[in-house]
């Protein structure tokens, strides 16, 4: 399999490119479910189950002792409204929302009922109206939802699974136990670049946002690099011939998109003089066809390192990131 496929079929497995920004700093403590869109992170009392939204706003679901609730977060104030209505395609309710003191957020304070969780769990489309305008829209199909949200229950309970360890669990000493292990990204120390190690043998990647909506990605597979671009929003542009673009240098490469065009990689590894032009880099572009994907300043953000980390991470090694990713057998 080429270096593509291999860290293609990996990352389908793990949708990396779709971690959401949570609402709060343990955002990054977040576990994602496999298809990569609600990750689950545990507080003191209760468990959040988030998934971000386009344009950024966050729809977040807090589990205590089984009971589950919801908020919405928005990027900018949310448009006020006496009678605030969650529906699906087949079912709704009215309820009076309370809203944060800015206005960028509001919760129900309440508890959802069987009947709205079971509505939910059917649903294709969510919608979130205050006094009839809507304030937020979202797809669950396709995103686990249902098993974000048995997730989220059982970690109310104390319950551990694919999360990691429920509500008032004790870690053990020397990290989660073996048969519980955590797929999270772990940041450097510069809090920019993250990096995750793969399930399947040999392969790493790591991750920086560029903005609300597309992420860039360094791909690694048994010490070989190359990149992805992802995108949590519209489409990506598409074309036949991409560029990686530094201050000082250039080189082409193939893209690749998945199916519904918002992740691409790139068809082929970095040779060592992309390698050397990289890792001196204080800027970085991608574009394809002539239109941008990427104008990151990469200066201050450890991506030297990040090159050498998570080469290392694909080859075993352990480093910050944590374990290495498991090694053929």
């Amino acid at each position: 399999m080429s270096f593509s496929r291999r860290a293609c079929a990996m990352l389908t497995a793990l949708a990396t490119f779709v971690t959401p920004v949570a609402a709060s700093a343990a955002a990054k403590d977040a576990v994602m479910n496999k298809e990569g869109y609600w990750g689950i992170d545990v507080e003191k009392e209760s468990c959040v189950a988030s998934m971000t939204l386009q344009g950024g706003s966050i729809f977040l679901l807090r589990g205590t002792d089984g009971q589950v609730t919801f908020a919405l977060f928005g990027k900018t104030p949310l448009a006020h409204g006496k009678v605030v209505r969650l529906e699906t395609e087949a079912y709704g309710f009215d309820f009076r929302a309370t809203y944060f003191e800015d206005r960028t957020g509001l919760y129900f304070d309440g508890d959802l009922d069987a009947q709205a969780l079971a509505a939910l769990r059917l649903a294709r489309q969510v919608r979130i109206l205050a006094d009839g305008r809507q304030i937020a829209a979202m797809t669950f199909e396709g995103t686990g939802f249902s098993g974000a949200l048995d997730g989220l229950t059982a970690c109310s309970k104390g319950e551990k699974g694919w999360w990691g360890l429920g509500v008032g669990a004790k870690s053990a000493a020397d990290g989660p136990a073996a048969d519980q292990p955590h797929k999270e990204f772990v940041y450097n120390k510069e809090d920019i670049w993250a990096i995750v190690a793969g399930e399947g043998p040999g392969v790493c990647v790591a991750q920086a946002e560029l903005d609300d909506d597309r992420r860039l990605q360094i791909l690694a597979a048994d010490g070989e690099l190359s990149l992805a671009v992802g995108s949590v929003g519209p489409a990506l542009p598409r074309g036949r011939k991409g560029t990686v673009k530094t201050e000082a240098y250039s080189f082409a490469f193939k893209p690749q998109y998945n199916q519904d065009g918002r992740y691409m990689t790139a068809d082929l590894p970095f040779d060592s003089q992309a390698l050397f032009a990289l890792s001196r880099a204080k800027w970085m572009g991608v574009t394809v066809d002539g239109k941008q994907l990427v104008d990151a300043q990469v200066e201050k953000t450890g991506f030297a390192d990040l090159l050498v980390s998570v080469a290392a991470c694909s080859k075993g090694e352990k480093g910050w990131w944590g374990e290495g990713a498991p090694t053929a057998r």
